[in-house]
């Protein structure tokens, strides 16, 4: 009777710590949860600011690369090439430490090259922001002077907390912007969906967009996949990358001649009273904010190994080139980038398949040398 009484209180206190260890576990895997869900949150937000500029905000740039109907399967396209270029993106960051190592295991020889190419690239959509945001200061907010003269020393200060500053930032901004594109949302449930009346044409447009964007997000990209984290924020912002453009799209085509033909279509589109225009000169300042330091990320991780004035001298040459103003940096820059988007993942997708069916062959090797 004791022995049996002293087993049952063996087994009970053997119950309790195993009650225990597994309470610990799954705390455990909750914690890893949340650690998963604020990785996945932080790397949408980097990317959906990558993304959204300007441009996008005023609606400028989606009536340029997107049909004004029949546009909801283009935007379909659209999201898929997004979601598959940033996952593509973070997979190769995380397997290969970075951009860098991306390009130099998909590029060979020709990396050096690809990279000051995209470097460029880069440079040039800094100014190009950096004229941008003295614009929407002077056209929203009536101030003519060189603001974004204030933005090169936070510019140059962030930028040296690597993925993790801009991740900061875009939590920061990237809901402001959401909350503006949430206004046209009752236009996109009113919008029939339809084919585009040239869908040749229209799905050209989309390809280039999303491969102009995407390859401009690259590099951004490649190191948030290098820094951990998962890779599970890369689908939801290709969602709500798709969702604001057509909201954005929604609201410009039922407005119709009146915005399409407009300067900011999208602005023309919601209503231009004073404080709409206060709001939407603010948004637009954010998405400047948010693709500028995204774009400028590159070319400080570049220059982080060099002597200090190299470092000052790039933000100091991209404000010099942004005074020839944001209109002509775009309009030489903008139309190669699309089509030099969709040939970097061509190589990165070719590689990727040279790789499979190098690994495919070598498990098969084995089998085959054991064949009589």
């Amino acid at each position: 009777m004791v022995r049996s009484q002293g087993a049952r209180a063996a087994c009970a206190r053997a119950d309790g710590r195993g009650c225990a260890s597994r309470a610990a576990a799954r705390s455990v895997l909750a914690a890893r949860g949340v650690v998963r869900a604020g990785a996945g949150l932080r790397l949408a937000a980097t990317l959906v600011g990558t993304v959204v500029g300007a441009g996008f905000v005023s609606g400028a740039e989606l009536v340029r690369f997107f049909p004004h109907e029949g546009f909801l399967p283009c935007l379909a396209v659209a999201a898929g090439v997004f979601a598959l270029c940033f996952f593509a993106l973070c997979r190769l960051g995380a397997a290969y430490g970075g951009w860098q190592g991306v390009l130099r295991a998909r590029f060979g020889r020709a990396a050096g090259a690809v990279r000051l190419f995209m470097l460029a690239c880069s440079f040039a959509v800094t100014a190009a922001m950096l004229a941008g945001f003295d614009a929407v200061a002077a056209d929203g907010f009536g101030v003519r002077l060189p603001l974004s003269l204030l933005l090169l020393p936070l510019l140059y200060a962030l930028s040296r907390r690597g993925v993790k500053g801009l991740a900061a930032l875009n939590l920061a901004l990237v809901p402001c912007m959401l909350a503006f594109f949430a206004s046209a949302l009752p236009a996109l449930a009113v919008t029939p969906l339809a084919a585009p009346a040239d869908a040749f044409s229209a799905l050209g447009g989309a390809l280039l967009y999303a491969g102009m964007n995407a390859f401009l997000a690259a590099p951004v990209a490649c190191d948030a996949g290098a820094a951990g984290g998962g890779c599970g924020g890369c689908f939801a912002a290709a969602a709500v990358i798709g969702v604001c453009a057509a909201a954005v799209l929604a609201a410009v085509a039922r407005e119709g001649a009146n915005a399409l033909g407009a300067e900011l279509p999208f602005l023309a589109a919601v209503g231009k009273t004073q404080a709409l225009a206060r709001a939407f000169s603010l948004v637009s300042a954010c998405g400047i904010v948010t693709t500028l330091f995204s774009s400028y990320y590159p070319l400080h991780a570049a220059a982080a190994k060099r002597a200090r004035a190299v470092r000052f001298a790039v933000p100091a040459a991209a404000f010099a080139l942004s005074r020839w103003g944001m209109g002509g940096i775009v309009g030489a820059v903008y139309p190669w980038l699309g089509g030099a988007g969709l040939l970097f993942f061509a190589v990165l997708a070719a590689g990727e398949g040279a790789r499979l069916v190098r690994a495919a062959r070598e498990k098969g090797a084995p089998h085959a040398a054991g064949r009589p």
